[in-house]
């Protein structure tokens, strides 16, 4: 892996934990209990202002480094068997403790088309199109790049802002369609600009500029009694788009330099999805943070400081149940590589990359 690449796995780890800090303090009911003026209800939207750009982020690295590959139909059998693992996995654990639904275990058993988890099904259209995405991008001139991109800026984010419906596909930014452009506006980053340590200061200081405006934007909500308080908290609005794009601008651009450290954050990188997966999985998203009980010190004065530890707490759990996967992966692979079944599976995958791949 090229020096350039752990930067962004280093973006990708602090993105996820992002995600499961926002997770605790939404699932784990602690937003709900604050009251407006307070020191921790600043603080917590201070938290979710920051971390506006995580779900944003993460699907523009893997379309940055995707977007000039060549399909490989394998990765989208390698995601749907990862989430399939997880789904199925503590849908078991949950029938054996508690007990299940039909409904259960018909969404454990199929995932990506149930919506299980929303991001790994959008993610997954995302990848099933995203050979047909890296075309369009190579295809076009940095004009018609420029011009794409704009029109898609207006029709998905600008139009919902003003308007407040999903006219062109996308309403939260948690759609298909918003990921693709996403995707295309990651290609474009790396396709059509150059690398300039400058650039790096200059995102930085979008990112903090959009996060606090985000956050002042909630405060005025509030101000103006508003319905939705937490709009500007969405992913497809523009100043949540504004603080993704300066964000992956800045680690884009920043200088890195070879270090001991660079094995650890690959692999603890590696396993930042296996973190979704387990701790977001509706079964046991709750439970997860009422065992910590985070929403009994709501009120505290070191809420928010528990929270940030709680979920630490939780992502290095995590972190290493997934590890711990993916070191049973390669035991057993051996095994599974010699029978039939994994033979037709690469036998299919192998007549969907050359489908896909083939100019003719």
């Amino acid at each position: 892996m090229k020096k350039r690449e752990v930067k962004f796995e280093l973006l990708r780890i602090l993105c996820m934990y992002m995600i499961v800090i926002g997770h605790c303090l939404f699932h784990g009911r602690v937003t709900a209990k604050l009251g407006y003026g307070t020191v921790n209800y600043f603080l917590d939207y201070l938290v979710q202002a920051f971390s506006v750009v995580h779900v944003n982020t993460f699907v523009m690295i893997g379309g940055y480094f995707a977007i000039d590959k060549v399909f490989q139909a394998s990765r989208l059998g390698k995601l749907w068997k990862q989430v399939a693992f997880y789904s199925i996995l503590i849908c078991l654990l949950n029938a054996v403790t508690i007990g299940v639904t039909r409904t259960d275990v018909v969404k454990a058993i199929f995932p990506i088309s149930a919506k299980t988890y929303w991001f790994a099904s959008v993610y997954m259209g995302l990848l099933v199109l995203m050979p047909f995405v890296s075309m369009v991008a190579a295809r076009m001139t940095r004009r018609q790049y420029q011009y794409l991109l704009g029109a898609l800026t207006l029709f998905l984010s600008v139009n919902h802002m003003i308007f407040r419906v999903d006219t062109y596909g996308t309403f939260s930014g948690r759609e298909l369609p918003w990921f693709i452009y996403l995707t295309l506006l990651a290609g474009y980053v790396k396709l059509h600009t150059k690398e300039d340590r400058r650039y790096a200061w200059y995102g930085f200081a979008g990112y903090v500029v959009s996060s606090l405006t985000v956050l002042a934007s909630v405060y005025l909500s509030v101000k103006t009694h508003q319905e939705d308080i937490g709009y500007f908290l969405n992913y497809n609005s523009p100043l949540a788009l504004l603080g993704t794009l300066a964000l992956f601008v800045c680690v884009r651009n920043l200088p890195w330099k070879e270090s001991k450290l660079d094995g650890v954050i690959l692999k603890v990188a590696g396993a930042a999805f296996g973190v979704y997966l387990i701790h977001d999985n509706y079964l046991i998203r709750y439970l997860v943070w009422d065992t910590f009980r985070v929403s009994k010190v709501a009120k505290t004065h070191w809420a928010m400081i528990y929270a940030v530890v709680v979920a630490a707490i939780v992502y290095l759990t995590c972190t290493l149940l997934e590890l711990l996967r993916q070191q049973l992966v390669k035991w057993f692979a051996p095994i599974w590589e010699k029978t039939l079944l994994y033979r037709k599976e690469q036998n299919l995958y192998l007549k969907i990359t050359k489908r896909v791949n083939d100019p003719s």
